[in-house]
């Protein structure tokens, strides 16, 4: 019996040690290497589905965004809305009372300004008058000494002067308003070929009063002109003189950029005809239509060709200018 056991201890050892040795062996090295390869593989190809499926998750979820918004952009700019109109409406109460305070204050300043005496107009100043009197303005400005200063400022009129042309108001603290006014100057002396009368115009057209012809300092002579009986002065005279006195502006532009020489005494408006004068000697006759540079220029060319005309007539009306001496 004793035998027995002591022969059966020997096999299991070797069959452990055959175990053992299978396990190192080169070939079950390589099996395992291959085995820890494809677990790597695996591992790989899991990772990357998962992150394709995360993308995947991305795209849908962008596209169920935009596809949100596009279905209900007025709902998202209503609640926008909504939300802005609250923080608007959450004004704090400190804000209420200044503003309160503000407005208070500002009516108090009002109600001084038009109730408290010192306030009351004083005096009256005039700036730029050369043609009227200070009386002669303030007797056409509607301003009482002794009222509310404020009061009078909110009803201010224009000037009812020819020869104004505008009017500002100045406040000076407490009770003084200075008025300057701007003035028309006379740059025609018009006579009325029916009445034989003359009156003063200014450059805009403006009728400013009767004169007489020895009133004529810088002013230029117009003849042509007729008017009513009884011209409202300050007003505008007929748009056909209008017209006229814009052709010969025209003509006069030309005749300074061609430097012609002499200087324009008189003008006359005869039909369809502007005649103008130099120095009281020359007479230049133009139609009354365009294209007034090349006619001066060709006037030039006559003036030189007869050696710097002095007297005479140049008809520049026709196709053929002709120049008469006076007899």
């Amino acid at each position: 019996m004793k035998n027995s056991r002591t022969s059966t201890k020997p096999n299991k050892v070797k069959s452990k040690k055959a175990i053992n040795n299978k396990s190192t062996s080169p070939s079950s090295k390589k099996v395992v290497k291959k085995n820890n390869v494809k677990r790597q593989h695996n591992t790989k190809n899991i990772n990357r589905t998962n992150t394709e499926n995360i993308n995947v998750y991305r795209k849908d979820e962008d596209i169920y965004s935009n596809v949100f918004e596009n279905l209900y952009p007025s709902q998202i700019e209503k609640q926008n809305n909504v939300k802005s109109e609250e923080k608007k409406r959450r004004i704090k109460p400190i804000t209420i009372l200044k503003f309160t305070f503000f407005i208070a204050i500002l009516v108090v300043l009002v109600y001084l300004m038009f109730t408290l005496e010192m306030f009351n107009l004083k005096t009256i100043k005039i700036e730029g008058n050369e043609k009227y009197t200070d009386e002669e303005v303030l007797s056409k400005v509607n301003l009482n000494i002794g009222t509310n200063v404020f009061r009078q400022l909110f009803n201010t009129e224009n000037i009812d002067l020819p020869y104004i042309s505008g009017r500002h108001y100045r406040y000076i603290f407490p009770n003084t308003i200075v008025i300057k006014v701007e003035e028309r100057y006379p740059q025609y002396i018009a006579k009325d070929k029916n009445t034989q009368k003359y009156y003063k115009i200014d450059n805009e057209g403006y009728l400013l009063e009767e004169c007489s012809l020895e009133d004529k300092k810088d002013e230029i002579l117009v003849e042509g002109f007729t008017f009513e009986e009884n011209p409202d002065f300050g007003n505008l005279i007929n748009e056909v003189y209008i017209n006229k006195l814009d052709i010969y502006n025209q003509i006069k532009k030309q005749l300074e950029n061609y430097e012609i020489a002499g200087e324009i005494t008189k003008v006359n408006f005869s039909n369809s005809l502007t005649i103008i004068k130099l120095d009281d000697k020359l007479n230049i006759v133009f139609a009354n239509d365009s294209n007034f540079g090349y006619k001066v220029s060709f006037l030039k060319g006559i003036i030189e060709q007869n050696g710097g005309i002095v007297e005479g007539t140049i008809n520049m009306s026709v196709d053929n200018p002709v120049y008469s001496k006076y007899n």
